[in-house]
């Protein structure tokens, strides 16, 4: 069917789609990952970046931090290598697909196609655009390589290919979670195809097995929210949901092509041919269909829990056993000929069709918008050199862009630059509650006219590609724009909000303000009932070390809370509900009272917390 040179037809069709994935910039996650650098100050914090577990309980040193780590070391912020080195990541893989695909069904063309398939995907589209989903194609390549050598061990008795897929399967565990799935997939083929390998699945699923277990001991438990698990029926309708995207077809309606009722035809087709090429391998005793199958059942089982958070990137490693079996059934079609093959040929032309849109249109977007984001940071590092220690406030900030990079703190990586964005821009930027606080990165309006006022701040303009400086256009107007008096919301760090702390408290360093065993800070009045008192801050691993701190917080002599803080709580966030009598005072005074302290030999203060925001929202 296909001639030797058409086994780079994959490779081609990777770069031709995804082309403008290679000049993608940096949004979003990434700019977290980058940051990482600025936590480590020792060994032990190296090794903590490396391993210790996320909100999310993630540990991915492999595929997140310490390839953001080695890449940012040798690169710094030109995110070509990045890009590179994941397009070489994939090419890994897709040579690996056709040298499975090949060996199993022992056709060539089964396997550059299969390969193709899986290429065009707009499932891909992500992990192709965006460096933070390295963990997929990275998990994809462990995967791959870990299978072809069980199946090589199977093909000639060696042991050493045995434990060689040993390694990589353990390497597995540091590009993605759902690596613990693999020895089912090793199982799964053993008794399928060669029945009298499975027992030697045990040890991996031994380590599965170890790796559930210590996983759940270490990371901190997801009870709701986008990361919640739900073990229910949902489950079922999330399946339901992915099965349906892994033929493409439906999800072009996300860019308005239509009607809906001919791409669920189309989707239909595309799903029922796969299933009469299932069934005819099955009757006639043919498991490795069933096996490509599995595949895709047993890699997308770990995110069905997460019915808040169905998301296209998660389809990456299990389409490639659809992938796999699409190229099969297409490549027999054609061998058998007739009225199969016709059939065969319009299917994939209908799915290279309707999958090739979404995937090119969301590398452009990634692309945009990572375009923009990458001449605002430029702008705001020029604009810190030109006014260096002033605060910069944004105008005109999209909420595009916001969400690709004002969310993830991407700033902090021009060191002490602090930007917000004027009053007022809540009402441009969408809201996304599930992804931030929008108020978090705007500078409430009583700083913004002190700021002003102090010439402490400047105003630049980002609607165009270049920020233009308006400072002078505000600066007159502050008080008539925005409302004087104290902010509901203050930064410790900063020293424009020093009049607004009262007794107990030391000078700003280091963008923390320390406090003694008592201290006092005063905000405006809430807006609204129903706001809450928000604090975060750290605790020192001396002032923990002798257990659990107490710590009281009233508001105009009212008590409001009381909370502890233990190990691990050395960065802490806390909340607090408000009474209804907090919006109608102008003025709160918070009293904060830590019941221990400690002093630093080498300082002489008595010291129990250093804070960082605190505020009404």
């Amino acid at each position: 069917m296909l001639q030797r040179g058409a086994v780079l037809l994959p490779f081609a069709v990777c770069l031709a789609l995804y082309w403008y994935g290679l000049k993608v910039w940096f949004v979003n996650d990434d700019f977290a990952w980058l940051g990482l650098r600025l936590t480590i100050h020792s060994t032990d914090d190296f090794w903590r970046a490396l391993f210790s577990p996320l909100a999310q309980g993630t540990i991915r040193p492999l595929s997140e931090r310490g390839f953001f780590l080695l890449f940012e070391n040798l690169f710094g912020f030109d995110a070509l290598p990045y890009r590179i080195w994941v397009f070489l990541t994939q090419f890994a893989n897709l040579a690996l697909v056709i040298a499975l695909v090949s060996r199993l069904t022992r056709s060539l063309a089964a396997g550059v196609l299969a390969a193709s398939f899986w290429t065009v995907n707009s499932a891909l589209a992500t992990p192709m655009s965006w460096t933070s989903s390295y963990n997929q194609i990275l998990c994809a390549f462990f995967m791959l390589l870990s299978f072809w050598l069980w199946l090589r061990h199977i093909e000639t008795g060696r042991m050493r290919y045995y434990w060689a897929q040993f390694a990589t399967f353990l390497l597995g565990f540091g590009a993605l979670e759902i690596n613990i799935v693999y020895p089912a997939i090793a199982a799964a083929y053993a008794a399928l195809c060669a029945r009298n390998h499975l027992w030697k699945t045990g040890p991996l699923m031994a380590v599965s097995a170890v790796y559930l277990v210590v996983h759940n001991l270490v990371s901190p438990k997801t009870q709701a929210g986008v990361y919640g698990m739900y073990l229910d029926a949902s489950m079922l309708t999330t399946l339901g949901t992915y099965w349906t995207w892994a033929a493409g077809a439906i999800r072009l309606r996300e860019i308005g092509w239509g009607p809906v009722w001919l791409l669920g035809i189309a989707t239909a087709a595309l799903l029922l041919g796969l299933a009469c090429f299932v069934w005819q391998q099955a009757r006639a005793r043919g498991w490795l269909a069933v096996f490509f199958v599995l595949w895709f059942l047993i890699v997308i089982a770990p995110f069905l829990p997460l019915r808040e958070h169905v998301s296209d990137y998660y389809l990456t490693v299990p389409l490639i056993g659809l992938a796999m079996l699409g190229g099969w059934a297409v490549a027999e079609a054609w061998r058998r000929g007739g009225w199969r093959r016709g059939i065969a040929v319009v299917l994939a032309t209908l799915y290279v069709v309707l999958s090739v849109p979404l995937a090119h249109k969301t590398v452009r977007w990634q692309y945009e918008r990572s375009r923009a984001m990458r001449n605002l940071f430029g702008g705001v590092a020029r604009a810190q050199e030109l006014h260096p220690g002033k605060i910069i406030l944004l105008k005109g900030v999209s909420s595009e862009l916001f969400w690709a990079g004002f969310v993830d703190d991407a700033f902090r990586l021009l060191g002490d630059t602090r930007v917000y964005l004027l009053p007022g821009s809540e009402a441009v930027v969408e809201a996304h509650p599930e992804l931030g606080d929008i108020s978090e990165s705007v500078l409430p309006e009583s700083l913004t006219v002190r700021a002003l006022e102090k010439h402490s701040a400047v105003v630049y303009e980002a609607s165009g590609e270049r920020l233009r400086n308006v400072t002078a256009v505000f600066k007159h107007r502050a008080r008539q724009l925005w409302k004087a008096g104290l902010s509901p919301r203050v930064d410790a760090g900063q020293e424009l909000c020093a009049e607004q702390f009262g007794a107990g408290w030391y000078p700003v360093e280091q963008g923390y303000r320390w406090m003694s065993r008592r201290a006092v800070v005063r905000l405006g009045g809430a807006a609204a009932v129903g706001q809450r008192l928000f604090l975060s801050g750290f605790a020192p691993e001396e002032l923990l070390r002798a257990g659990p701190v107490r710590v009281a917080v009233s508001a105009n002599g009212v008590a409001l809370t009381t909370f502890a803080l233990g190990p691990g709580d050395n960065r802490f966030e806390r909340w607090a509900e408000l009474p209804a009598w907090a919006s109608r005072q102008t003025i709160l005074e918070l009293t904060l009272d830590v019941d221990r302290a400690y002093i630093p030999p080498a300082d002489g203060r008595e010291l129990t917390l250093a804070f960082g925001t605190l505020g009404i929202r």
